[in-house]
């Protein structure tokens, strides 16, 4: 497998008139979520307490309003909002992929990819849930970071570059949420290389519908942005198919 490639001669060119432009999507902080306010304890059942998926209620626990503590298997205190301010959140990131990816098919136009069959992506409770987005959302960091210096359209640059905030964004309160650090990299993140990313994603992906082989060497803005639009599928298709189920 091969990294990024710059594009040569054979370029094919990416219309960058308004499509070039999201729709003005909000700049959130997704932090503001989580690990907000003095923790108020309660007994302690991890993360599925915190998001609101424990399958059972512990017994004479006082209903809160403000933040609430749970405690992970280490005994790591873990400081989250209510489990409607997290169901909102992940809601937020799965509208955010869904437009993700209409933007990208948007710039692409007829030279989009079809969107892939994928397998392997619901999970079964919320801690599952939230570990493969932390994996999802922060291949997705890498893959973005690694495309931007080989596109040769500015306007086009720009456009992924603000994807590439919102996909730090993600990562970094969902990082948070599973007590990790905000940034695995610390000041300074990493690309991925195309040979990491193309592993992180094979087992999810079961056709490819006759999309290219997100293996070969990427040789232009078309093959770059057809690259980022098969992670895009990949994560609207893993939030819609667990938000709505595991935060009903």
């Amino acid at each position: 497998m091969n990294d990024f490639m710059p594009a040569t001669e054979e370029h094919v060119s990416v219309e960058h008139s308004s499509h070039l432009t999201p729709g003005a999507p909000s700049r959130r902080i997704f932090l503001r979520r989580s690990l907000v306010g003095a923790a108020i304890a309660v007994p302690a059942t991890g993360l599925l307490v915190a998001c609101g998926s424990s399958p059972t209620t512990p017994k004479n626990t006082t209903t809160h309003t403000q933040a609430t503590t749970g405690t992970t298997s280490q005994g790591v205190a873990l400081a989250l909002k209510t489990p409607a301010d997290n169901k909102v959140a992940f809601t937020e990131i799965m509208t955010d992929e869904n437009q993700h990816v209409q933007f990208l098919q948007g710039i692409l136009k007829s030279a989009a990819r079809p969107k892939p069959t994928f397998q392997k992506l619901q999970q079964t409770n919320v801690q599952a849930f939230a570990t493969l987005a932390q994996t999802l959302e922060n291949v997705g960091v890498g893959a973005y970071l690694m495309a931007a210096p080989s596109l040769t359209n500015r306007d086009t640059l720009a456009s992924v570059g603000s994807i590439l905030t919102i996909e730090a964004r993600h990562a970094g309160f969902i990082n948070a949420l599973l007590q990790k650090p905000i940034s695995a990299n610390g000041a300074f993140d990493k690309p991925m290389t195309q040979e990491a990313i193309v592993s992180a994603i094979t087992p999810y992906i079961t056709s490819l519908n006759g999309g290219s082989d997100p293996a070969k060497t990427l040789k232009n803005d078309e093959d770059i942005l057809n690259f980022a639009l098969l992670l895009e599928y990949l994560e609207a298709e893993f939030y819609s198919n667990n938000v709505t189920k595991l935060f009903a």
